[in-house]
């Protein structure tokens, strides 16, 4: 059974529900890296390339720390550190800091790929334990029919870990129309600009691994190669070197 706080985070410490975990990764932060996609989410994006993560654990999910570092451990000479996607990882904060405690004395750095809109009071201990995040940023101001959330708060929580220098990676998916894309670039580009070393990836959606039921409202939207030259090209004009297009 699953144990909430009032604010919706999940009170558990010596367990993490698992959905999948990949002992070998390049995409999920610099080096080779084991993956870990946690099961559940507190939003619902039309997007989502990972569907079957969205909905709350089951009991035959959880998986303990220790069983966790124990095949860790079986990868440690060949990866630069883990990294805890979803789902969303920090519903999770109490469990993942005793991961991340542990992790930190083999040598193991860890990061966290996060939607954006997590409760900063809730996380500040975590982003203590956490090396470095992988942010999306999926709107300003569309982001209740995108993503099913009203909450506005992921650019303030973007800035406060920039302060920390805790960015490695900001990422947006971009969709024409339903999305508010050009002020995404502009917000973006705004406030990495200044930060050489964080990366902006820019990835234009596609439809593989879409839950079917949004695929038919999606279609449309899908920028052309010239729509992401664009984006790339304003985010260029605004100061930022560190880029990359994926079409």
């Amino acid at each position: 059974m699953q144990t909430y706080s009032t604010d919706g985070y999940v009170m558990l410490s010596d367990a993490l529900p698992v959905h999948k975990l990949l002992p070998f990764a390049n995409v999920d932060g610099i080096g080779n890296r084991t993956s870990i996609f946690v099961q559940g989410c507190d939003i619902r994006c039309r997007y989502c390339h990972n569907p079957e993560t969205i909905m709350p654990y089951t009991h035959s999910q959880l998986r303990s720390i220790t069983s966790i570092l124990e095949e860790i451990e079986q990868y440690r000479p060949y990866i630069r550190g883990i990294t805890v996607s979803g789902g969303e990882a920090t519903l999770y904060p109490q469990a993942l800091i005793r991961l991340f405690s542990a992790l930190h004395t083999m040598n193991l750095t860890c990061y966290i790929d996060t939607n954006g809109f997590f409760n900063l009071e809730r996380t500040k201990e975590l982003i203590e334990h956490t090396d470095k995040f992988l942010f999306d940023v999926k709107s300003l101001n569309m982001q209740n029919s995108l993503c099913a959330t009203d909450r506005k708060n992921n650019m303030e929580n973007l800035d406060y870990l920039l302060k920390l220098n805790k960015v490695e990676e900001v990422r947006t998916v971009f969709l024409k129309d339903i999305m508010d894309a050009e002020s995404v670039v502009a917000a973006v580009s705004q406030r990495i600009a200044p930060h050489t070393d964080v990366q902006y990836k820019m990835i234009r959606c596609h439809l593989r691994g879409i839950s079917s039921e949004y695929i038919p409202s999606l279609k449309g939207h899908i920028p052309s190669k010239a729509d992401m030259q664009n984006y790339k090209q304003q985010a260029e004009a605004l100061g930022v070197k560190n880029i990359i297009l994926i079409y």
